[in-house]
């Protein structure tokens, strides 16, 4: 008996005049039981109408062997590797692919892999999520609701995408409760006060300028490697941040990438305290390139080592937390330096609107949903703001 050829179709997205990629569709029949056409999609990533009907070619006669799982066969482990290979890896960054694959195998996998897509519910997800409060699946520990959200946020982006390919008619983790900690912890940010003591630690030596930047910019820790000479306007008194410097998908080589989004793009105006020290470490690269020769890693690099090559970040992180211990001063994490300047320049009235874009924030309502004080106006007072704070720390 001959085998009944599998339809399918290929689609411009998002349209023929403005092609990013294709959508290919396979029809497989209907079901028996409720009578629906049975249909399965892919994405492919190409503008080249040929190779997407060379997809279209393979996934037929893939289906056609039998080799491929229909929906309703499909685990959420089988989904899980689908999503992470054709969705995540692609089309984000190597740091972003790692935390879902981080996640998704740590959490997602070991309690809900084995189960079929159709048959996951919100109860489950719901059960499981009050469990991991009290005890997690990897570690025997409680897990804190924020770390709960972000599981549910990679979860739910997944499974929104099994929706979209008609996998499944809902997604299960719409409508969860995670709630908050019974103690929930606050902000842990520096005071005015602390960063004056740090700020008078660290002058003189080459945390002295990173200090400022991260403070004066609200940078993170990314931007903050990955700012470039070329970035800064003297004349204007600007620092651009339009990238990053990041771990890759293997943790081993960091990659300098353009910022995400285009709130994270952003131009600034800084104080003249910092871009004093801008100059300064601009004359000091040109000195260890002259005297490295051969040997200078010619980076580009603002903050960087002696012979100019990069740090790396969790290098950079370590220094950090060196840097706090040698001179007794409290530990926070490094994105402390960011949730602090935000919350002081809230704090002290500078407008939301502005504090939003010195931070990169897409929307008011992220600055506002952590950061919950109120706001003044203009740009250029975030300059002086940072120049009253931070210069009266290096001239006392």
């Amino acid at each position: 008996m001959a085998v009944k050829a599998i339809k399918g179709s290929v689609r411009p997205r998002p349209n023929k005049k403005d092609v990013r990629y294709y959508s290919i569709t396979l029809e497989l029949g209907k079901d028996k039981i409720t009578g629906k056409r049975k249909r399965v999609s892919f994405r492919c990533e190409t503008t080249d109408r040929a190779e997407a009907d060379a997809m279209l070619i393979l996934k037929q006669a893939e289906y056609m062997k039998g080799d491929m799982l229909m929906p309703s066969d499909m685990t959420v482990e089988q989904f899980m590797e689908e999503y992470l290979r054709d969705y995540v890896k692609p089309l984000n960054s190597p740091a972003t692919y790692r935390d879902y694959k981080t996640t998704i195998d740590r959490y997602v996998i070991p309690v809900f892999g084995k189960i079929k897509l159709q048959n996951l519910t919100q109860a489950h997800i719901q059960r499981t999520y009050n469990q991991w409060k009290v005890k997690s699946n990897a570690s025997g520990n409680p897990l804190k609701a924020e770390t709960i959200k972000h599981i549910n946020r990679i979860f739910k982006a997944g499974l929104n995408v099994a929706v979209e390919l008609e996998y499944i008619k809902n997604n299960p983790t719409k409508g969860v409760r995670i709630g908050k900690d019974a103690n929930v912890d606050t902000l842990d940010v520096y005071t005015v006060e602390e960063i004056h003591e740090l700020q008078k630690a660290v002058r003189g030596t080459d945390m002295e300028l990173p200090v400022a930047l991260l403070f004066d910019c609200v940078l993170r820790r990314g931007e903050l490697l990955g700012l470039q000479f070329s970035d800064i306007d003297f004349k204007t008194k600007t620092v651009t941040i339009q990238h990053s410097f990041v771990e890759s998908a293997d943790s081993k080589s960091p990659v300098l990438k353009d910022c995400k989004t285009e709130s994270s793009h952003r131009k600034l105006v800084v104080s003249d305290y910092t871009m004093a020290l801008l100059r300064r470490q601009k004359s000091i690269y040109m000195r260890n390139k002259m005297k490295y020769g051969e040997d200078f890693c010619n980076s580009n690099r603002v903050v960087c080592q002696e012979n100019g090559r990069p740090y790396l970040p969790k290098s950079f992180t370590r220094k950090w937390a060196r840097t706090l211990e040698k001179h007794g001063l409290r530990h926070i994490k490094l994105h402390g330096t960011r949730h602090s300047a935000i919350s002081l320049l809230l704090s002290e009235g500078v407008p939301v609107h502005i504090v939003q874009q010195r931070a990169g924030h897409q929307d008011p309502s992220i600055t506002l949903s952590v950061y919950s004080h109120v706001a003044k106006d203009n740009e250029n007072l975030v300059a002086n703001k940072w120049d009253d704070i931070l210069s009266t720390a290096v001239n006392e």
